[in-house]
């Protein structure tokens, strides 16, 4: 767990993107392009990286497959993740450390090399990112976690209530992690997910008549922020579960296709506006 703090302006867009997967072949290259050029693009842009940003897979591991990794040195595929984020890498607020490069841990924290490397913030496994304005005032604080075994999964036939479920699953499994945090923010599952605030009708009085409401956001700065008034968020990945003349991993175990993307946390005049799921 690492407690950071970082000093945006209060009209800012920060990408949460995670699970790029350096290594294998079926990483999605053009999509994670694309995102270091949306970053690039404009100014006030910045990014947290949610971990396994390298596949981490040498020939002795038991699920290494030639068709599907690329052959390369631990240590080199830490320079190609270098080489990819470099030039985005002074818009980077933190950067997690992932079950996959934690796999190779024989060669060091290869996460912390990387971004070492680069100079961007390492932010462990777990990390609270207190967001200030340039005054340094706070704005709100994201609870970032890249757990090495949770699943977010549905039996449900239909895909509406699949969603729900895998919604709620993921509120249920993030909410006691931290009590202060606006956005609660998970990797590793390669869900693309966005919980916002639950807008619950709510009856109150003003001494004299009786007034309906919507239960809204919480206050970002506030020390208890109630579960319903948070923004939870799975952040997606970059791996694709097909590749053609292939067979990948995730094919053979079983998975279902998942939707490659990352989420981008809109803050406008130092309030959390909005969280967008980007598909790319």
């Amino acid at each position: 767990m690492k407690l950071m703090t970082a000093q945006i302006e209060p009209d800012a867009d920060i990408a949460l993107i995670g699970d790029t997967h350096k290594g294998a072949k079926a990483s999605h290259d053009k999509g994670i392009a694309k995102v270091i050029r949306w970053v690039k693009a404009k100014a006030n842009r910045y990014f947290c990286h949610l971990g396994d940003e390298q596949e981490a897979r040498c020939i002795d591991h038991p699920y290494y497959d030639v068709n599907t990794s690329e052959l390369a040195t631990p240590m080199q595929l830490v320079y190609d993740v270098a080489d990819q984020f470099g030039p985005i890498a002074d818009s980077c607020l933190c950067w997690l450390y992932g079950n996959h490069p934690a796999s190779l841990s024989r060669f060091g924290n290869l996460t912390e090399m990387l971004c070492e490397r680069i100079g961007a913030p390492y932010g462990s496994t777990t990390c609270i990112l207190t967001l200030n304005n340039p005054k340094g005032q706070q704005m709100f604080k994201m609870f970032l976690w890249h757990p090495f075994r949770m699943t977010i999964t549905s039996n449900a036939k239909d895909h509406e209530q699949q969603q729900a479920n895998m919604k709620a699953s993921l509120k249920n499994k993030l909410h006691r992690k931290a009590s202060d945090c606006l956005v609660m923010a998970a990797g590793h599952t390669h869900k693309l997910l966005v919980v916002p605030p639950a807008e619950k009708l709510i009856m109150r009085s003003d001494g004299e008549q009786l007034q309906q409401a919507y239960l809204r956001q919480g206050d970002g700065t506030a020390e208890y922020i109630e579960p319903d008034r948070r923004w939870y968020c799975n952040t997606g990945s970059f791996l694709r579960t097909y590749l053609l003349d292939a067979d990948t991993y995730s094919e053979k175990a079983g998975y279902d296709p998942v939707e490659m993307g990352y989420c981008v946390v809109k803050i406008r005049d130092g309030v959390l506006a909005d969280i967008e799921r980007v598909v790319v």
